[in-house]
């Protein structure tokens, strides 16, 4: 199976999505003078367009799913080298864990107004705040490193 995917996966997953935007299209044009024949403010109860939003949904949960399955299969086949992933997974659950723990509900301020206004709970705002963090500081080390190896490689 794995030869086979190796050998012919993305002519499958083109296959797959060429089926899916074929159907699509034809249910859309099968149904586009129905659909133009509506006024304005009853398009938006048209179900013309589900199938094609449907199939999109139901191929992309196919595809996490599956990249999350080969990913443990990989980590279970070869734990030796899996070793590095986990360590930078557990790296940045440690980050997040911390920032987390250090962030404070915003009150005042626009943030506060818009959290209120939202109704996101304190819980979500410390969250939406380690997030923000740790991304901000994911960001700026990829910054420095790609300077870092790019100063390295000139001297080289």
């Amino acid at each position: 199976m794995y030869k086979l995917f190796t050998k012919h996966g993305q002519l499958f997953a083109f296959g797959i999505a060429l089926l899916v935007i074929v159907l699509f299209l034809v249910q859309v044009l099968g149904g586009i003078d129905g659909f133009n024949g509506l006024a304005k403010e009853d398009r938006g109860s048209t179900t013309i367009f589900d199938m094609g939003l449907q199939l999109t949904i139901g191929l992309l949960i196919i595809c996490a799913v599956v990249a999350v399955l080969f990913g443990i299969y990989q980590m279970v086949t070869n734990p030796k080298a899996a070793i590095k992933g986990i360590a930078a997974l557990v790296i940045l659950g440690v980050l997040f864990f911390a920032l987390y723990s250090s962030s404070e509900a915003e009150t005042t301020g626009i943030v506060g107004n818009a959290a209120e206004e939202f109704k996101v709970s304190d819980g979500s705002s410390k969250i939406i705040s380690a997030g923000l963090k740790s991304t901000l500081i994911l960001a700026g080390l990829a910054a420095a490193a790609f300077v870092v190896s790019e100063v390295r490689n000139f001297f080289k």
